[in-house]
């Protein structure tokens, strides 16, 4: 419940403050490498983040379409995240911690529900990124049933 406060307080100082950055969105594409320490898979994702892309730090949003299969288990799952970051450094490299809540459906949680992401990304030039996330499907679950992801994503950008 904290998490939900601080991102909608958050969402708030963002709207209040976006007319004074020179902000963009910036569309994405990726793939995962997907791991829970016990079993390995693969996923993708689709979103966008809006920062200001030129600025040393910016405060970004963004949402993301992930999903993901886990073979051995026969895991899968299907999610939407509204997410939160500050982008920090120079326009050719970004250090970009970030978190959301997911909502979907998870196999492992059996069900439609709501859970967590933080991960940090690194950002290459105008292009590439590469993003290290913690994802926990469900609250209702401790986080030893989290899942680790690497991606590889691919910036859609005018600049």
């Amino acid at each position: 419940m904290k998490k939900i406060i601080v991102l909608l307080i958050a969402a708030v100082a963002l709207t209040v403050s976006a007319s004074a950055q020179k902000r963009e969105t910036v569309p994405y594409a990726g793939v995962s490498f997907l791991t829970n320490f016990e079993e390995f898979g693969g996923g993708a994702s689709f979103g966008f983040r809006n920062y200001n892309r030129n600025a040393f730090v910016s405060v970004g949003v963004g949402a993301e379409a992930f999903g993901y299969i886990i073979p051995a288990s026969r895991e899968w799952g299907a999610f939407a995240a509204p997410e939160i970051g500050v982008a920090i450094g120079p326009k050719w490299f970004k250090f970009y911690p970030h978190t959301g809540v997911m909502f979907g459906y998870s196999s492992q949680a059996t069900g439609f529900g709501w859970g967590g992401k933080n991960g940090t990304a690194f950002d290459f030039g105008k292009c590439f990124t590469l993003d290290f996330s913690v994802m926990t499907p469900s609250y209702n679950f401790s986080e030893k049933n989290s899942t680790y992801a690497v991606s590889l994503i691919f910036r859609f950008g005018k600049k």
